[in-house]
Formats: structure tokens, sequence, C-alpha cells
């Protein structure tokens, strides 16, 4: 395990965190997006200018190959949390259009409950933490640190961007209009327009009814 590998992983990491800001940034209405979307963007800065003085760090300090063996399991960790939060950025936001939520709960049923935009950046402040913390890299200063413990905090208070119990299974209507659902046994008549809805009952003989709901 050599340091350029770790230092290539960490300049990824920040290139996808770049993407998932730009996205953010290029929309201009941003109705139909949990509020955690925009509170999740606005800590991306603070995680690329913390990887970036990592990887300086690094080209500086050229720790041994037991450090970067280490640090590897974080970063890797980190990277693949900054690819489902970009992906899930690129797949919800661009269209305005389009049901975000809707995406948004497509995108989260592929990538797993894991997946909240909230918690793959809580996960995230807490990798950079462990690498920015380390005590081979001697780089965040008491006050540094502090801002990543505080934007942890902050994310971890973050309203959960799906109501809890979304993503079990089940069935969800984000849309408008009526939802006619039976997951039971039985009949289940339903009249969702205007006028009078004449049922059938139960025929014996030539003795008929007609029930009008």
């Amino acid at each position: 395990m050599s340091g350029a590998e770790v230092i290539s992983l960490i300049s990824g990491i920040i290139g996808i965190l770049d993407a998932t800001v730009q996205v953010y940034s290029a929309i201009a209405d941003a109705s139909g997006l949990p509020e955690a979307f925009r509170d999740v963007a606005q800590r991306l800065p603070l995680v690329k200018e913390t990887l970036r003085t990592v990887s300086g760090r690094l080209n500086t300090n050229s720790p041994d190959e037991r450090f970067y063996k280490t640090m590897r399991p974080i970063v890797d960790g980190c990277k693949d949390k900054a690819i489902r939060l970009e992906e899930i950025f690129r797949k919800v936001i661009p269209q305005a259009d389009a049901p975000r939520m809707e995406r948004y709960l497509l995108a989260l049923r592929t990538l797993g409950k894991g997946s909240r935009v909230e918690m793959l950046m809580k996960g995230i402040l807490e990798d950079v933490q462990l690498l920015a913390g380390n005590h081979v890299m001697k780089l965040a200063t008491e006050s540094e640190l502090g801002k990543l413990v505080g934007a942890t905090k902050e994310v971890s208070a973050i309203l959960p961007s799906l109501p809890a119990g979304t993503l079990d299974p089940g069935i969800n209507n984000f849309g408008s209009g009526p939802q006619n659902v039976n997951t039971g046994d039985g009949t289940q008549n339903n009249n969702n327009g205007l006028g009078q809805q004449f049922i059938g009952g139960t025929f014996s003989g030539a003795l008929r009814f007609s029930q009008v709901v």
C-alpha cells in the first residue's frame, strides 16, 4: 500500500463531492426536495477543504506503509458514501418537473436504507474526522476538529429526509389523487368520480336487489 494510492483515492473523493456541489448549485428551483439536501450541500465545502489538507499533509509527511494500511478502509468507506451521495443528488435534483420524492424513493430502494442523504453525510464527516484527527497526521487543530464534530452533530439533528417506515415494504403515494388499495381478502369497490355507484348484491332465485352507495 503506497501513499500515492491513498492520495489518489482522496483526490477522487474530492472530485465526487465537487460534482455533488455542482449538481445542487445548478438548480434554480429546490421545490419538492427535503431540506436535508440543502443542509448536506452546505457542509460539503468543509469536507472538501479538510480532505485537501489531509492530502497535502500526506505528501509532506510521507508516513510508513503500516499507516496507509490503517487508513485505506476509512478512505474506501468514505469514497463509497460519496459515490452514493453524488448518485442520489444526480438522479433526484436536476428534473424540476419530475416528482423528486418519487425519484428519491426509487434511488434509496436501489442503494439501500442507509443511503438517505443525511445518513451518508454523517458517515462521511465521521470518516474525515478519523483521518484528520489521527495522531500520525498531526493535522487538525482543536478548532478544526471542532468544526467537524460540530458539523456531525448538526447533521445528526437534521429532520429525516423521508418519514419513518417509508422504505419498509408497503405502498406509498407521492402523487395527487386517490390511491385505492386492497392488501387483504374480500371485495373492494371504489368510486372516485362523480355520480352514484350501483353494486350488485347477492342473487337468490328471482330476487335481486341493488345497493346505492
